[in-house]
């Protein structure tokens, strides 16, 4: 189960395994900060950003005890989102747009194992993307 917490400063929502304290640890030694709020957190949402609009239906999975959500035409990017490996190489901060996610590694492997499986039968964003803009003035999709 995950869960999220919730910062006073301009720290991002953060969302990790419930339970453990490796997410809080790592905030309390960078920035002196403590969460203010947490709760159970359902579905974690794989977003790499940059979609102006999406109606696509979600593809769900469950990875290590808790559910995972992606919509198909961001398969393609989810391999740009950023991470830090902590040291001793067991958990990984994920830095989407508007949270950050603190999993075991292992889990982060398993999320791009399915999502790599899922990204080569599903069409590719950016083609999805093109056309739903064709035909749109000043819209080109790279």
């Amino acid at each position: 189960m995950l869960e999220r917490l919730l910062y006073a400063s301009k720290i991002r929502p953060h969302i990790t395994v419930a339970g453990t304290s490796v997410c809080e640890d790592d905030i309390l030694e960078r920035y002196n900060a403590a969460p203010v709020q947490r709760g159970p957190f359902e579905t974690l949402i794989l977003d790499p950003g940059g979609f102006a609009f999406s109606d696509t239906e979600t593809i769900i999975f469950d990875v290590q005890g808790f559910s995972v959500s992606v919509r198909p035409e961001h398969l393609y990017a989810i391999g740009s989102i950023s991470t830090r490996v902590f040291p001793g190489d067991e958990w990984v901060k994920i830095y989407m747009k508007y949270a950050c996610v603190v999993i075991p590694m292992q889990a982060w492997g398993e999320i791009l194992s399915i999502v790599s499986a899922l990204n080569s039968v599903y069409a590719d964003g950016r083609d999805l993307l093109r056309e739903r803009a064709k035909g749109l003035p000043f819209v080109k999709v790279d």
